[in-house]
C-alpha cells in the first residue's frame, strides 16, 4: 500500500511541485501584503497621533496666549487709565461748574506742559486726592446720558457734570473755605508736577530762587485759570483719545503675545519631537545590546550626530525664554504712549471742529472714528502717497540700548541682559520679520476693524439704545441722534469695560478671529526649513 502511494506521488511529482510552489508563493505574497498593510496601518495611526498631538499643542498654545493677555491687561489698563484720566478732568469741570460764589482757581507752574503730549496734558488737569479710579470717578462712567439732552449748552454741560458728583446736596453745600482748600490742593499738585522740571533746571535759576522765599511763593501761586470751554474740550479730546488708545493697545498686545507664544511653542514642539526620535533610537540600541552584535560594536555607533546638533540648536533655556517674554514690557510701559500720541493728534484734527452740541448718529460717529484711524494707521511719504505703518516702535524697542533697558526693567539681571544669546537674537529677528510682513498687516487691519465694531456695538447699546428725547425718536428712516457730549460718558465707561471686564469680550473676540488663528498657524508650523 505504501509502495502504491509512493508511486502515485512519484508519477505526479511535477504537478505536486507546481501546486506546492503556487501555495507557497501565495502564502508568501499574502504574508508580505499583510505585513505591508500592518505597516501602513501603524504609520496612519502614528500620523493621526502626531496630528492630534500637534493640534492639541496648538490649541493649548492659543489658550495660553489669551490667558497671558488677560494677565498683562491690568498693567496696561492701569497705565492708560492713570495717564489719560478722563474722570480727573471731569472732576475739574465739576468743581468749576459747582454752585459756589466764586469759580475754582487752579494753581499751576507757569510753564505748562504741551497739549500735544497725552500724558502731560492729562497730568496738568489732575490734582492729588482726585484719582480717576475713585468712587466718585467710578460713578461717572455709569451715569445716564439722559441729562445731557437739554437745548441749552450750559445746561447740558451742568446736567452731565452733575452725574459725576456725589449728590446735588453736596455740590450745593460747597463753601468758600472748601474752594480755598481745593485751590491749595491744586497748588500742591502744581509743585509736584513741576518737580521734574525744577530738578533739570540750571544751577543759576536754582540759586536765584533760593534766597527769597516770597519769590518762590509768588512763582508757585501765580494762577492760571482754565475756562469751562477749555475743560469741556479737554474732556472731549481725552475721552476719544483714551478710547482709541485702548483699542490699539489691546489689539497690538494680543497680536504680539500670539507671536511670542507661537514662536516659543513651535520651538518646544520641535524639541519634543527630536527627543522622541532620540528615545526611539535608544530603544533600538537596547534591542541590539542583547544580541551578539553588541559585543563587536559600540552602542554610540547608532547615534546620529546631525540630530544631536539639531537638538542642541532647538534647546531653549529658561533664561532665553524669560528674556524673550520680557519684551512685552515695552508696549505695557512705553509703546502705548507712542500709540496715544498718534491717536491724540488724529483726534484733535478730526474732532476739533465738532461741537459738543452737535447731534450725531451712529453712522456719523463711525465715519469720524474711521477718519481718526486713517490718520493713525497711515503716514504720508515724501512722494505724497499714503503708507501703512507697522507699529514696530510700539511693539519692540528700536535700539540695542533700549533693548537692554527693557530687559533690565523687566527683572533680567544686567549680566544676563548683556550676555550674548544667539537663540534670543534669532527669536528677536524672527519677530521683527513677522511684524513687518504682509500677513501681520492684514491681520492687524482685521483685528482693528473687529475692535472698532465692538466699540460701536457698545455705543449703540449704551448711548443710542437708551435715549428718551422726543426729538431723537425715529421718524421713518431717520436714524437716532445724540449730542456729542452725551456720548462721552458711554465712551468712558466702555474703556473701563474693555480693560477691566471679566470675561473680556474684546480679548476673547480677537483671539477667536480666523485671521489670528491663521497667523498663529503660520508661525507655529514654520519649521520645515529646519529639517532640510
Amino acid at each position: 500500500m505504501f509502495h502504491a502511494i509512493g508511486n502515485y506521488f512519484h508519477d505526479r511529482r511535477g504537478t505536486l511541485s507546481k501546486a506546492v510552489g503556487y501555495v507557497g508563493g501565495a502564502y508568501m505574497v499574502g504574508r508580505y501584503i499583510s505585513e505591508r498593510l500592518e505597516d501602513v496601518r501603524k504609520s496612519i495611526l502614528q500620523e493621526r497621533a502626531a496630528q492630534e498631538n500637534l493640534r492639541r499643542r496648538f490649541e493649548q498654545n492659543q489658550q495660553d496666549a489669551s490667558f497671558t493677555v488677560m494677565a498683562l491687561l491690568p498693567t496696561l489698563g492701569g497705565h492708560i487709565l492713570q495717564g489719560m484720566d478722563v474722570e480727573g478732568v471731569t472732576q475739574e469741570l465739576q468743581s468749576y461748574s459747582s454752585k459756589t460764589p466764586r469759580a475754582r482757581i487752579e494753581f499751576q507752574h507757569p510753564t505748562a506742559p504741551s497739549e500735544s503730549s497725552v500724558t502731560s496734558s492729562v497730568d496738568a488737569a489732575r490734582s492729588p486726592g482726585q484719582d480717576g479710579r475713585s468712587d466718585n470717578g467710578s460713578a461717572s462712567v455709569t451715569s445716564s446720558v439722559d441729562a445731557v439732552s437739554t437745548p441749552d449748552m450750559s445746561a447740558s454741560s451742568a446736567s452731565w457734570v452733575d452725574q459725576f458728583s456725589l449728590g446735588s446736596s453736596q455740590v450745593s453745600a460747597v463753601s468758600p473755605a472748601a474752594a480755598r482748600e481745593a485751590s491749595d490742593c491744586g497748588s500742591s499738585a502744581a509743585v509736584d508736577l513741576s518737580d521734574s522740571m525744577l530738578t533739570t533746571s540750571s544751577a543759576s535759576s536754582s540759586s536765584a530762587a533760593a534766597p527769597s522765599a516770597s519769590a518762590n511763593i509768588l512763582a508757585v501761586l501765580s494762577p492760571t485759570t482754565k475756562s469751562k470751554a477749555e475743560l469741556w474740550r479737554e474732556v472731549k479730546i481725552l475721552t476719544f483719545t483714551r478710547t482709541l488708545t485702548v483699542i490699539y493697545s489691546i489689539t497690538l498686545l494680543t497680536l504680539f503675545t500670539h507671536i511670542q507664544l507661537n514662536v516659543l511653542g513651535r520651538s518646544k514642539y520641535i524639541q519634543s519631537m527630536i527627543q522622541q526620535e532620540r528615545d526611539e533610537r535608544l530603544r533600538e540600541q537596547l534591542q541590539y545590546s542583547t544580541s551578539v552584535y553588541s559585543l563587536f560594536w559600540d552602542d554610540k555607533s547608532f547615534e546620529d550626530p546631525e540630530t544631536d546638533e539639531l537638538e542642541d540648536a532647538e534647546n531653549i533655556s529658561e533664561e532665553t525664554e524669560r528674556k524673550y517674554l520680557t519684551l512685552s514690557w515695552w508696549i505695557l510701559h512705553v509703546g502705548w504712549k507712542d500709540v496715544g500720541e498718534r491717536v491724540r493728534r488724529g483726534v484733535e484734527e478730526v474732532f476739533e471742529g465738532v461741537s459738543l452740541k452737535t447731534k450725531l448718529s451712529a453712522a456719523d460717529l463711525h465715519r469720524l472714528i474711521n477718519d481718526v484711524r486713517r490718520r493713525v494707521e497711515y503716514e504720508v511719504t515724501f512722494e505724497g502717497k499714503e503708507r501703512r505703518i507697522n507699529f514696530m516702535s510700539t511693539l519692540l524697542p528700536p535700539t540695542p540700548e533700549t533693548l537692554q533697558h527693557v530687559l533690565t526693567q523687566g527683572g533680567i539681571p544686567s549680566w544676563l541682559a548683556m550676555s550674548p544669546d544667539s537663540t534670543f537674537d534669532s527669536f528677536l529677528v524672527e519677530t521683527r520679520n513677522y511684524i513687518t510682513s504682509g500677513s501681520f498687516e492684514r491681520v492687524l487691519e482685521v483685528c482693528l476693524d473687529h475692535a472698532a465694531e465692538e466699540l460701536f456695538h457698545g455705543v449703540e447699546r449704551n448711548v443710542f439704545g437708551t435715549t428718551t428725547d422726543t426729538d431723537d425718536v425715529l421718524l421713518g428712516d431717520q436714524e437716532p441722534r445724540e449730542r456729542l457730549a452725551g456720548m462721552l460718558p458711554g465712551l468712558a465707561r466702555w474703556c473701563h469695560i474693555a480693560l477691566e471686564g471679566l470675561p473680556n469680550e474684546l480679548v476673547d473676540g480677537l483671539a477667536e478671529l480666523r485671521e489670528v488663528s491663521a497667523l498663529s498657524a503660520i508661525i507655529y508650523t514654520s519649521y520645515e526649513d529646519r529639517f532640510r
